[in-house]
C-alpha cells in the first residue's frame, strides 16, 4: 500500500511515526543487506536419520581403540570403504567433494534386516557388533571438472593437496583428504597440521608419520595413507584403488597368501592361486547367506553385503594389482 503525502511527511519530520518491524526498517535503509544475510538451505528427506558424525565416533572411541584395537581398526576400514565407494560413485559425474573432514561424514546405526536407526543416548555405539552406515554430507565446496578451484574458499588449507595450492588442480583432492582422514580416524593428528613445512618442501612418503602397529589392519592402513598422500598427483592412487585395498584388508587375500607368491614366479600360477581363493571365498559366503536366511533374527549384515559386493566383482587381475600395492614398501 502506498503512503499518503501527509504520512510520508510525518515520517520525515519525526512526527506520527509509522510502526514497522526491524526487518522492514533494514530493508528501507539498505535493501541489499537482508538479501546478503539470507542463506539458502537444502532439506533432505530420508528414512535414515543420522544423529552422529565420524568426529563424534572418533572422539568417543578413544578408549575402545586402546582396549580393542582389532575391533576398532576393522570398523575404521569398513567406514573408509563406504567413503571410498561413495566417492567412486561421484567420479563418472566429474564431481570432487573437496572438503572431506570428520564433521562432514554422518553415521546411521545399521541393524540386520536392512533397517537403519539414528543413534540415541541408550542405543548401540558405533563400535558395537554391527557396523554403522556412513553418509557423505556437505557438498558446499564440491567442484566439477570443468570449474577452476579457488583455494581461498576452503576453510582449512592444511587439508589441501599440494598441487591445488600450486596449480589449482583438484582431480585427486578427495584421495589426498581421505589419506588425512585415515590418520584422524586412528586418533592421530593431521600430518600437515603437525608439520606444516611438509608441503613447503618436496616431502616423500618416508617423511609421513608412522601409524602404530596395533592390529592386523595397521600396516595396510599405513600403506594406504602413504599412497593417498603422495605429493605427486600423477603417482597418487585412485579412490577405486583405495577401495580395493580396504576390501583386501577386510576380507583377504591375507599376507600369508602373499608369501606364497614368492614361490609362484609365473603369472599363470599366481592367477590360478587367486582364482582358487576367490572360488572358495564365494562358496563360503553363499553358505553363510543360506544359513542366515534360516535365522529370523539374524539377517544379512551390512558387512556381509559389502563383502558380497567385493567378491562379486573381484578378478585375478584386480587382486594382483592390489597385492602389488600392499607388498610395495
Amino acid at each position: 500500500m502506498e503512503e499518503t503525502e501527509e504520512e510520508a511527511k510525518g515520517e520525515m519530520d519525526g512526527k506520527n511515526p509509522k510502526p514497522c518491524s526491524e526487518a522492514a526498517a533494514s530493508q528501507k535503509e539498505s535493501p541489499g543487506v537482508v538479501s546478503k544475510k539470507q542463506r539458502s538451505h537444502v532439506v533432505v528427506i530420508t528414512r535414515e536419520v543420522p544423529c552422529l558424525t565420524v568426529a563424534d565416533f572418533v572422539r568417543d572411541s578413544l578408549a575402545q581403540h586402546g582396549k580393542s584395537p582389532d575391533l576398532y581398526e576393522r570398523q575404521v576400514c569398513l567406514l573408509l570403504l563406504q567413503l571410498c565407494s561413495g566417492l567412486e560413485h561421484l567420479k563418472p559425474y566429474h564431481v570432487t567433494h573437496c572438503d572431506l573432514r570428520l564433521e562432514n561424514l554422518l553415521l546411521v546405526h545399521y541393524q540386520p534386516g536392512g533397517t537403519a536407526q539414528g543413534f540415541g543416548p541408550a542405543e548401540a555405539s558405533p563400535t558395537s557388533s554391527y557396523p554403522t552406515r556412513l553418509i557423505v554430507s556437505n557438498f558446499s565446496q564440491a567442484k566439477q571438472k570443468s570449474h577452476l578451484m579457488d583455494p581461498e574458499i576452503l576453510r582449512d588449507q592444511s587439508r589441501l593437496a599440494p598441487e591445488i595450492i600450486t596449480a589449482t588442480q583438484y582431480k585427486k583432492c578427495d584421495e589426498f583428504q581421505t589419506g588425512i582422514l585415515i590418520y584422524e580416524m586412528l586418533h592421530l593428528p593431521n600430518p600437515f597440521d603437525e608439520n606444516p613445512e611438509l608441503k613447503e618442501r618436496e616431502y616423500t612418503r618416508a617423511d609421513l608419520p608412522r601409524i602404530p602397529l596395533r592390529s592386523p589392519y595397521s600396516r595396510g592402513l599405513q600403506q594406504l595413507a602413504s599412497c593417498l598422500l603422495n605429493p605427486n598427483p600423477s603417482e597418487r592412487i585412485l579412490i577405486s584403488d583405495a577401495k580395493g585395498i580396504l576390501q583386501c584388508l577386510l576380507w583377504g587375500p591375507r599376507e600369508d597368501l602373499f608369501q606364497t607368491f614368492t614361490t609362484c614366479p609365473g603369472l599363470v600360477q599366481r592367477n590360478t592361486l587367486l582364482q582358487n581363493w576367490l572360488d572358495i571365498k564365494r562358496t563360503l559366503l553363499m553358505i553363510k547367506f543360506a544359513e542366515k536366511s534360516l535365522d529370523r533374527e539374524g539377517g544379512v549384515s551390512l558387512e556381509d553385503w559389502l563383502c558380497a559386493q567385493y567378491l562379486a566383482f573381484a578378478t585375478t587381475d584386480s587382486l594382483n594389482f592390489i597385492v602389488k600395492i600392499l607388498q610395495h614398501r
